[in-house]
C-alpha cells in the first residue's frame, strides 16, 4: 500500500529531514497506520489512499480554508499532521540500528548522540503538533458529517502518551 507523503515532504510540511530515505519511508507507514487509520477509520483511510482520491478529500488531505455557522476555519491538513507523526518516530528511533549484537545508536568520530532527555523532549514536542494537526482534522470530519458519510466514530481513540502516578500508599 502507498504512502501518503514522501521522504520529499516530511521536510516541506514539517521540519527539515536529513535520515535515511528507507528509514523514514518506514516511519511514514507506521505513523499512518498507528495514528491516521485508527482515527479516521477504515472507509475513509482507504478513500484517501486510492491512486487519486476524490476532489472531496482534497482539503482534508491538503489543508485549507473551510466554512461553516461560525465563519470560516484553516485546516492545516492530514499529510502535515503525517509529516509531524513520521518526524516525531524518526527524533525518537531514527539512529537506533538492530544488530545481530542488540540496538546500537549509529555514532562515527564526528559525532555525538543527542542526551535521552532532549531525544524524548523533542519527540513530545513533535507528537504534541501532530496531534494537534489531527484534532483539527478530525474537528473538520465532525463538523462536515454529510460530506463524509464514510467517517464513523465508533469508539474513542485512547491515548497511550498519558503517565499516571500515584504517590504514598
Amino acid at each position: 500500500m502507498r504512502n501518503l507523503i514522501t521522504y520529499e515532504e516530511i521536510s516541506q510540511l514539517a521540519r527539515p529531514c536529513t535520515t535515511d530515505e528507507d528509514m523514514a519511508k518506514a516511519m511514514i507507514a507506521e505513523a499512518q497506520r498507528v495514528e491516521i487509520k485508527p482515527r479516521l477509520g477504515d472507509a475513509l483511510y482507504l478513500k484517501l489512499m486510492e491512486e487519486a482520491p476524490e476532489e472531496r478529500l482534497g482539503v482534508l488531505l491538503n489543508g485549507g480554508v473551510w466554512k461553516d455557522s461560525c465563519g470560516d476555519h484553516l485546516l492545516t491538513g492530514i499529510k502535515t499532521a503525517l509529516a509531524y507523526y513520521a518526524l516525531a518516530r524518526i527524533t525518537r528511533d531514527g539512529n537506533i540500528q538492530e544488530t545481530r549484537y542488540g540496538s546500537v545508536v549509529k555514532d562515527d568520530q564526528y559525532s555525538t548522540d543527542p542526551e535521552k532527555t532532549e531525544r524524548q523532549r523533542q519527540y513530545r514536542e513533535l507528537f504534541g503538533q501532530a496531534d494537534s494537526y489531527m484534532a483539527e482534522a478530525l474537528n473538520y470530519l465532525a463538523q462536515n458529517r454529510q460530506t463524509f458519510p464514510e467517517y464513523k466514530t465508533c469508539a474513542k481513540m485512547r491515548s497511550n502518551r498519558m503517565t499516571i502516578r500515584t504517590i504514598g500508599k
